[in-house]
């Protein structure tokens, strides 16, 4: 047993269990996955491989572009219902890692739900997951990935001191810490991150991978749209772009230049909440939240039908691109009114 920042147990006896008494697992995280996520899964799953397990990593959607460092080939698959069903079938346990709600698991959730495979939350969001019999969500945890480094550390020392374990693991801590800069930023993150830089880990050579290469051509065009359109309310408080990547599709960018752009809109000084509103082809609006770390977001969001942190969040709205901008910047400048109010 160990305990967060705040003194919270976490009790990890049931799920060492688990891990010990079954064979095959199935691993998942959330669409368009993320360091976290990804960092998380793989950390673990080497460790039970190396324990002579077997384990599927099946994602709802594939790697963005800077994070195919992380797996070796074919280590991750994105799940397919045909492809797969046989596997789910014959798996004892299938672990959800990161992933805030229930339904960003996709089609693979959707097909499990009903089987009588054994379902696992390990996650430091809060949201709906009703469906997992067993839950160990800790939302004081700075990331998923600190908490596959306790778990592993309670179960065996010497795993963290193996490079393949160490670098998804600090890859997952330093992601949803933004580089450790985010106010999740804790003692036991920063000790966790110490102690696998003592194993191997590069810091500066994961930077590159997780921030320095996102800054493609492509992403520049992205950035030059958002630096032309960005709009402000409340003072400058407030701001947001709206991107169509259809119109942007000419320029040379791909699917993975419209990411973190959020992050950069929060970076601007004197912005409060950053948000970017932004439409892949046939998908609904994807809105993505920022907070400067005063004023939350995630009930936005989750009046939205999305989730997430209070200073990180997110969520879907299928209407008209416009529309849904026009709807979340409304909710966005009555949070703020309302944080004004109390303040």
């Amino acid at each position: 047993m160990s305990f967060d920042k705040y003194g919270q147990q976490r009790d990890w006896d049931t799920l060492q269990a688990l891990l010990e008494e079954n064979d095959t697992f199935i691993f998942s995280t959330h669409l368009q996955p993320d360091a976290d996520g990804a960092g998380s899964e793989l950390g673990l799953a080497r460790f039970l491989k190396s324990r002579g397990k077997t384990v599927h990593i099946l994602n709802p959607s594939p790697l963005r572009v800077n994070l195919e460092f992380l797996p070796e080939t074919g280590e991750i698959e994105v799940y397919n219902a045909s492809l797969h069903a046989e596997l789910i079938k014959t798996s004892d346990v299938l672990i959800a890692f990161d992933i805030g709600h229930y339904d960003r698991l996709m089609d693979l959730g959707q097909d499990v739900v009903s089987k009588s495979i054994i379902k696992v939350s390990i996650d430091h969001h809060p949201g709906d997951k009703t469906q997992f019999d067993h839950r160990f969500d800790f939302p004081t945890a700075s990331s998923t990935g600190v908490l596959i480094y306790d778990l592993l550390e309670g179960m065996d020392d010497t795993a963290l001191d193996r490079m393949e374990i160490a670098h998804p693991i600090y890859a997952a801590m330093m992601s949803d810490t933004g580089n450790f800069r985010f106010n999740n930023t804790d003692p036991e993150t920063l000790m966790a991150a110490a102690r696998l830089v003592a194993s191997g880990v590069k810091p500066y050579e994961l930077y590159v991978y997780l921030y320095e290469d996102l800054n493609t051509p492509g992403r520049l065009q992205v950035l030059q749209k958002l630096l032309s359109e960005i709009q402000y309310d409340c003072d400058g408080r407030l701001a947001w772009s709206v991107i169509d990547f259809e119109e942007i599709l000419k320029t040379g960018a791909n699917p993975d230049d419209m990411n973190s752009l959020s992050d950069f809109i929060r970076s601007i000084k004197g912005v409060e909440i950053g948000v970017s509103v932004t439409k892949m082809p046939g998908q609904s609006a994807d809105i993505s939240m920022r907070s400067k770390g005063h004023i939350p977001v995630n009930k936005v969001a989750t009046a939205f039908g999305g989730g997430g942190h209070a200073f990180a969040a997110g969520c879907r709205i299928d209407k008209p691109l416009t529309e849904a901008a026009l709807d979340i910047v409304e909710s966005c400048r009555k949070t703020i009114a309302a944080w004004d109010a109390n303040a």
